[in-house]
């Protein structure tokens, strides 16, 4: 009974070891996929920024293209979308301001400006856009924002305040 009994020791001690170690490689296996994914993310990101500069150029200049520049110029608004629907696709979504204000949660302030006729944080642009997960609002990267911040006691004040 007792070699019984330290046989079954044995075999618990070394399931628990094997659980211990699957746990680790498990762990392992998760944060590589999540460094790869944050990085192909990024590398979209970056992309996107370069695409929508394209387009803000072109644009401007539009008017002024032949025929072929003009489908090229369409070609890259093509693109433009097609990377959109696919992070759309993933659950990955462009940060929205709807009330216009910069939180540090999701946001990197750039740069700052003053006006008079602005609360401070208030977004006057956004520089580089900000993504997020739709299901559970993790921010895969900041957006890079210009803001008002004024003098203390200058600019509009907040009736809540």
């Amino acid at each position: 009974m007792k070699e019984k009994k330290a046989f079954l020791r044995e075999r618990f001690i070394a399931f628990q070891k094997k659980i211990v170690s699957l746990d680790h490689a498990l762990r392992q296996q998760e944060d590589a996929f999540q460094q790869r994914e944050s990085s192909l993310c990024m590398g979209i990101f970056e992309t996107l920024d370069a695409l929508e500069n394209i387009e803000e150029f072109v644009g401007v200049r539009e008017d002024e293209f032949n025929k072929p520049a003009r489908r090229l110029a369409e070609n890259i608004r093509s693109v433009h979308k097609k990377l959109i629907r696919l992070l759309k696709a993933n659950d990955i979504v462009m940060m929205e301001f709807p009330d216009n204000m910069a939180r540090m949660e999701s946001c990197k302030v750039v740069k700052t400006e003053e006006s008079n006729s602005l609360k401070d944080e208030t977004i006057l642009f956004v520089v580089k856009n900000g993504y997020m997960r739709k299901d559970n609002g993790e921010v895969l990267r900041k957006a890079e924002v210009v803001t008002v911040l004024n003098k203390s006691g200058e600019g509009v004040q907040d009736s809540s305040e």
